[in-house]
């Protein structure tokens, strides 16, 4: 078994198409990178907005003291404005020193008064941004960063989240300025790590190895034309043949997803820094709560169910492979099967079936299945993780061994 791996290994790495397909994959990450670096908040961006926010507050302040009789009208207001320059000054200079715990503070407290004025989220039926669960997740990830003497990726004040919660937006200017700000972005190894997955573990992703081994049997034929006919006349047992192509494209798969992971951890490292693997995530749970998980283990947790969501497309594509003995058809139709599946699984009808959290194909939303918001919205926690890794390998392991039943039948 391990010569024919190496075998099947040897071949279908020596092909220009597969050098390609690496190259290009490669290339997406280098310049989703660049994108990356080039939209990263940095300290001189924060001093930048801060002394837009003072000079706006400084014209505020000119048009309360025209006159001598505005001044003393406008007094409490005018004090009020260069009370908040003073404290602009002062989280200015802590970005200039890289003092990030005195700002994330300075967050907290900010936080800590919203939230108090505000009835919960149970009490209260307002949906619209920011609420008091937003502002409470707001304020609980700054203590999860001042707790681990974590840098922040700005910005973190009260408006640099959006929940599921969050549901309404007073005017479209608004929800633009909202999403600008959650819309954040960094050059660091982990958290270009977590947008990567984020971006590239999605139905696209799954469609790019398809396309990467979509000739995986079918460039070998089946008949006593084929290529494959000289491993059958091998005494090697027909199960070991199939299975080594199987087993050759996941491990094919998992050093493809490893070396990607690599080429970006690099990156972040070469160009920014390694960044916090304990950088916070969130997590939705029942009943209004929440709670977080290190950033580290999120990226992990993705790539686990990504490879099984994979595992899955595999064996839809080695059955169509053993039916159709055509690539270009077996890619096409494996990808009209996964992809009418993806499709229909976000249906309100599929979504509040009863054996919805089994149905493989709502699996296919990675990052909403890990931080439970695929499960917020179903208004079904049964969408978990390990039931979606469950019912992929259950419905992996029966189509391969169809596909495995016709192979055989076809190879004799």
């Amino acid at each position: 078994m391990k010569d024919l791996l190496l075998f099947e290994f040897k071949k279908i790495t020596k092909t220009l198409y597969f050098m390609m397909m690496i190259i290009a994959l490669i290339a997406f990450v280098s310049f989703f990178f660049i994108y990356s670096y080039v939209h990263t908040a940095r300290v001189d961006d924060y001093i930048y907005n801060n002394e837009a926010i003072k000079s706006s507050h400084q014209l505020s302040i000119d048009e309360l003291s025209n006159t001598e009789e505005d001044r003393a009208t406008n007094k409490e207001d005018i004090k009020f404005f260069r009370e908040e320059m003073e404290e602009i000054d002062m989280l200015s200079e802590s970005a200039r020193n890289h003092d990030w715990e005195n700002i994330i503070r300075y967050e907290i407290a900010s936080s800590e008064e919203t939230v108090k004025v505000l009835p919960s989220q149970s009490e209260e039926n307002v949906y619209t941004w920011p609420t008091h669960f937003t502002n409470e997740v707001v304020m609980e990830k700054n203590k999860w960063l001042l707790e681990h003497h974590i840098k922040p990726v700005l910005p973190i004040h009260s408006f640099s989240e959006i929940t599921v919660y969050d549901r309404v937006f007073n005017t479209a200017v608004q929800e633009e300025i909202a999403y600008e700000f959650f819309k954040k972005y960094d050059s660091s190894s982990i958290y270009f790590l977590f947008l990567l997955v984020e971006n590239g573990l999605t139905i696209g992703g799954a469609i790019f190895f398809l396309f990467l081994f979509g000739s995986m049997i079918t460039r070998e034929g089946l008949g006593r034309n084929g290529p494959i006919h000289f491993l059958g006349t091998m005494p090697l047992k027909r199960w070991k043949i199939i299975w080594s192509k199987l087993i050759t494209t996941i491990l094919l798969t998992f050093f493809v997803l490893f070396a990607t992971i690599l080429w970006g951890a690099l990156l972040g490292i070469v160009f920014d820094r390694l960044g916090d693997w304990d950088y916070p995530v969130l997590i939705y749970e029942p009943d209004f709560s929440f709670r977080f998980i290190e950033m580290g283990n999120f990226i992990l947790l993705s790539l686990l169910l990504f490879l099984s969501v994979l595992i899955f497309c595999y064996s839809w594509l080695f059955l169509y492979s053993v039916l159709l003995k055509q690539t270009f058809m077996t890619i096409v139709l494996t990808i009209i099967t996964v992809g009418s599946g993806y499709l229909l699984s976000g249906s309100d009808i599929a979504i509040t079936q009863e054996l919805a959290p089994f149905n493989p194909f709502h699996y296919f939303h990675i990052t909403e299945v890990i931080t439970m918001e695929y499960a917020f919205n179903a208004e079904n926690y049964n969408f978990t993780m390990w039931n979606g890794i469950i019912s992929l390998f259950i419905f992996s392991l029966i189509i391969i061994l169809v596909a495995f039943l016709l192979f055989r039948r076809k190879a004799k």
